[in-house]
């Protein structure tokens, strides 16, 4: 038998199933994991274990290559209908989205519509996947010759969200605009400069510097800028740099175009060096640029509409006050490996009224892989972590094999050396830093930019700073430390509540995301990971710390609590605007942490 490359469809199907398995598996109770005696004739050789799917009066297999602790599992397509005396036939994954979405146990009974958008969402997820698979932009030796830079890493994340049933839809684009503005293309693009009246620019700044002269001075340092860009802030007006898909989308506002009609509002069109998409894709990076760039989008991508709130604005502010001054100077000599993009600048247009127009809104953020340090050796974390096409390998089983060969070292303990620095170096200073400091980073894997040395972690770029909260609990103390600081600006949570937001985006989302890249490529068992990690959280909670709650939860809870990206999403809901409790949509997970043992 002639042995056939996989298409690129059916590669992009089992990415996509995976993802939307795990998903399903967390938020839904109605699956087991049974023997693998008669589940496929067609395999070569009988797998050791199949899930098992009860959908619609019938039973869905599918082979299960690895059983996780850390909901990691390993699949192998295809997936096989179990019918009545044991007949079998195989089940497509678009059939397969089909009988999940019509299963009242999983959509409850009233789906329809919700069911449609679901659906439509899936496919349109599938269908991107399999296009970036088609169009490869990076070349084989990043990673498995030299550590990525900032921008490679960030167009190497191709396949999104590894938990989520969508991972790369995106509502409203055409497959041109995913083509163009998407990182994993690696295509760059010029922005679009209006000139605007000073009277409609809402505008704030934590710095000595005002927004309106951060977007100015993208102009100054950007060689290929038409100088008749940069005179129209000799004439007293305000530049205001848009993503170009969203300049697109605003000129058919009604609002943008009565500005427009009276000259508050110039559309200077395209000018300047390109910029290129980050994995979050609203964020933007140029190297000759001092910032980076987070623009509104009135896109959905995943469980949200894309559109900056004026408040997430002034958060961004606060906390970067509050780490200019002594608490961000303790933290900072306590935990050296620790740095934050911080995004102390935004810009905004005003209607007519006086609102914000919340679509206009750009946010101004550090960029530290600029210049001379644009060829940095980092990687986003949820790119190291992303599994390929294989359902194994992994960038950073790629890195390990790389730090092996050339230590002469044996890719098993590599690969524990690497987890351990890791958690000295990037997960546990956020850890320290909520224990002792009582602020709360999102620290999912696509706000963890690990420094790479030779491949080993070293530091961490944390960014997102919109989402910081507080622990309630030292509000009294960083008040004190910080009088000009609106502490209140940000989120503020008790140190229970908190301790569940951080196991959930730092452990669940993170750390166990490590551990599982590693088990599936075979370089360690999740057993022996699990071991080093709960000595790490052990080792911190022996410390002197101000407050333990989340160690404690994190070493003795019986369950971790996790989003539930799957009824989320098939609910339509988006977190933007949609959710006032966070925790809302949360689901328990069993705990391996706390049953580790060495």
């Amino acid at each position: 038998m002639i042995e056939t490359k996989p298409r690129t469809l059916e590669l992009a199907s089992r990415i996509s199933a995976r993802a939307l398995l795990l998903s399903l598996m967390r938020d839904w109770q109605g699956w087991s994991i049974g023997n693998g005696d008669g589940a496929s004739a067609a395999d070569s050789g009988s797998p050791r274990h199949v899930l098992k799917l009860p959908l619609a009066g019938r039973e869905i297999h599918v082979a299960l290559t690895h059983l996780s602790q850390v909901g990691a599992h390993g699949l192998r397509p295809p997936f096989y209908e179990i019918g009545p005396e044991g007949a079998m036939r195989v089940v497509s994954f678009p059939e397969l989205l089909n009988l999940i979405t019509a299963e009242p146990g999983i959509a409850g009974a009233d789906s329809d519509v919700r069911g449609l958008v679901f659906l439509r969402r899936a496919l349109d997820s599938l269908a991107t996947i399999e296009d970036a698979l088609r169009h490869p932009c990076l070349g084989e030796a990043v990673f498995a010759e030299r550590d990525p830079s900032f921008i490679e890493a960030e167009q190497a994340l191709r396949f999104g969200h590894n938990v989520h049933p969508t991972p790369r839809s995106r509502d409203q684009f055409t497959l041109e605009d995913t083509r163009r503005f998407s990182p994993e293309y690696g295509r760059g693009f010029a922005l679009h400069w209006w000139s605007v009246s000073p009277q409609i620019v809402l505008q704030g700044s934590s710095r000595g510097q005002a927004a309106s002269e951060m977007a100015a001075s993208l102009t100054i340092d950007d060689p290929a800028m038409e100088p008749a860009i940069r005179r129209q802030v000799d004439e007293g007006r305000v530049l205001l740099p848009m993503h170009p898909w969203q300049a697109s989308q605003l000129m058919l506002d009604p609002a943008i175009t009565r500005l427009m009609t009276a000259g508050d509002i110039r559309a200077l069109g395209p000018a300047g060096s390109n910029w290129h998409a980050t994995s979050s894709l609203r964020s933007i990076h140029a190297a000759h640029a001092a910032w980076m760039l987070k623009m509104s989008l009135n896109l959905r991508l995943t469980n949200s509409q894309r559109i900056i709130e004026p408040y997430e604005c002034e958060r961004g502010l606060e906390i970067d006050k509050l780490l200019a001054g002594p608490v961000g100077q303790r933290i900072a000599a306590r935990f050296p490996s620790f740095r934050v993009m911080g995004e102390p600048g935004y810009l905004a247009l005003r209607d007519e009224t006086g609102a914000t127009l919340r679509s206009t809104i750009v946010v101004f953020r550090d960029n530290p892989f600029s210049g001379d340090r644009q060829h940095s050796p980092v990687a986003v974390l949820a790119a190291l972590c992303e599994i390929g096409p294989d359902g194994r390998s992994s960038a950073l089983s790629t890195t390990i094999g790389r730090i092996a060969s050339r230590q002469g070292s044996a890719p098993a303990a590599t690969a524990l050396a690497w987890f351990e620095r890791f958690l000295h170096n990037v997960a546990l200073p956020l850890l320290g830093i909520q224990a002792d400091h009582g602020l709360l980073f999102g620290a999912h894997q696509q706000n963890i930019v690990v420094g790479l040395d030779d491949g080993w972690p070293v530091t961490l770029h944390f960014r997102d700073c919109q989402g910081t909260g507080y622990v309630r609990e030292f509000l009294p103390e960083l008040a004190a430390q910080a009088p000009d600081v609106r502490l209140e600006a940000g989120h503020v949570f008790d140190s229970a509540y908190a301790a569940r937001l951080a196991g959930y985006y730092l452990i669940v989302n993170s750390v166990f995301s490590v551990i599982g890249a590693l088990a599936l490529a075979g370089l360690a068992s999740e057993e022996r990971l699990l071991a080093a990690l709960r000595a790490a959280l052990l080792a911190l909670a022996a410390q002197p710390l101000r407050d333990r709650t989340c160690l404690d939860y994190l070493l003795t809870s019986p369950t971790l609590l996790s989003k539930g990206n799957f009824m989320i999403c098939f609910r339509n809901i988006n977190e933007n605007t949609d959710v006032t409790d966070p925790l809302a949509g949360y689901v328990e997970l069993p705990n391996p942490i706390a049953g580790a043992r060495s």
